[in-house]
C-alpha cells in the first residue's frame, strides 16, 4: 500500500512530484533541498541542520 507525504513543516513540491511516498516500511523522498520554509532561504550549515 502507498501512502503520499505531504507536511507543512517543510517547502511545497515546486514541481509534479510529492514531498514523500510511505511503500511498507520504505519512505522514498523527492526534490526536498535544505529551505527554511519560514524564509525560504538555503540551509547549508552542516547536514543535520539541512
Amino acid at each position: 500500500m502507498k501512502k503520499i507525504i505531504y507536511t507543512d513543516k517543510a517547502p511545497a513540491p515546486i514541481g509534479p512530484y510529492n514531498q514523500a511516498v510511505l511503500v511498507g516500511n520504505t519512505l522514498y523522498t523527492s526534490g526536498q533541498i535544505a529551505l527554511n520554509p519560514a524564509t525560504m532561504e538555503l540551509v547549508l550549515d552542516d547536514i543535520e541542520t539541512e
